[in-house]
């Protein structure tokens, strides 16, 4: 063999290496500690740990703006008016200013206590009598069905009997319209309250919303050029106008908002915890919402439903646990079973 032979056989070896080479690293990835598995490169992903946070749920309402430069107080049930009528002049905002006495309220209320105390016992007793096996199932679903017609019947009279007292909505100066003992049917005027030119916004919600409104929770409020941050001042305590209860929002100091004028009204409230991701995890695969869970180097694609969604996370179900990480960079890459390698871990935060 002379020496060109010999050179062409050591630069085909050569080659030959490289090839091989070449294949391997495109055959094999390397996970987070430099391992090499078999398959295709590794894709580099961003991770975060899945967590539980309330859903957020949001009440839409449109109000209309009022000013507190007068209001007139009116009786809300026939009764009798009694005192206090040693606050005229000026008040403050929660003020007691009157008792709208219904002596036939008063004594519904008490039968009404007196009507669920004795179905207290009667459920107590037949209870016990079919634990001996002297009362059938029926009997005891009668008197369940009688101790929750008193209890519900006890809880409208004394929701009645709450808007017995008249307080003053806002602080102002008080002046009555009525003597002391008058007599009054529903809607008479009873006390007028002159006070500060600062405008409120009436917003009507259904009773199950308001049931979870707060007193002092914030509000966005906003009329298509401007917006703000309010806060709950008072909420109705029945729902005879149309079946709805009345929120009353105060508005921020320097509002342009002005009396007559609707606004858009923003409640946001916290719901039960559920699943929780950061919105860059979620993708649409197919026409359906997917997030990847990465397990020993692999992506996992698990599909989800979209319960609510803010800015930055999204609130899902699906079958998720609280110890798992999800992919939340380089998510567009992966698909199912995809090899990945961890770049950094996150904090959903």
């Amino acid at each position: 063999m002379n020496f060109s032979q010999s050179r062409l056989g050591i630069s085909a070896f050569l080659l030959t290496g490289l090839i091989f080479v070449v294949v391997s690293s495109l055959a094999y990835g390397r996970n987070g500690h430099g391992a090499v598995h078999p398959g295709l490169p590794s894709i580099s992903v961003n991770t975060a740990p899945i967590c539980s946070l309330p859903v957020p749920i949001v009440v839409h309402a449109l109000g209309i703006v009022n000013s507190l430069g007068q209001t007139t107080l009116t009786a809300t049930i026939t009764g009798k008016i009694q005192g206090p009528f040693d606050t005229e002049g000026a008040v403050a905002a929660g003020a007691i200013v009157a008792h709208n006495v219904s002596p036939a309220l008063q004594a519904q209320l008490a039968s009404a206590r007196a009507q669920l105390k004795y179905a207290n016992i009667a459920l107590k007793r037949t209870l016990a009598l079919a634990h001996e096996k002297l009362q059938t199932d029926l009997d005891v679903a009668l008197a369940q069905r009688n101790q929750a017609q008193a209890e519900s019947s006890l809880v409208t009279i004394q929701q009645q009997a709450n808007e017995q007292v008249m307080r003053a909505p806002f602080a102002g100066t008080l002046h009555y319209l009525v003597a002391p003992g008058t007599v009054v049917y529903r809607g008479t005027p009873v006390a007028t309250i002159n006070g500060r030119a600062v405008p409120w916004v009436d917003i009507k919600v259904s009773p199950a919303t308001s049931h979870d409104i707060k007193l002092d929770e914030e509000a966005e409020v906003s009329d298509g050029t401007w917006h703000g941050m309010g806060h709950v001042l008072s909420i109705g305590k029945n729902a005879r106008s149309w079946g709805l209860i009345q929120i009353r929002i105060k508005l921020p100091v320097g509002s342009p908002l002005i009396p007559g004028e609707w606004a858009r009204v923003k409640l946001i409230q916290d719901g039960a915890p559920a699943t929780t991701v950061p919105r860059t995890a979620l993708i649409m695969h197919g026409g359906k919402a997917v997030v990847f869970i990465i397990t020993q180097h692999h992506a996992k694609e698990v599909p989800v439903q979209i319960l609510a969604d803010t800015q930055k996370k999204v609130w899902v179900k699906g079958p998720l646990k609280a110890s798992e990480r999800i992919a939340i960079s380089g998510v567009t890459r992966l698909k199912n079973d995809s090899r990945v390698v961890m770049a950094t871990a996150q904090d959903n935060k």
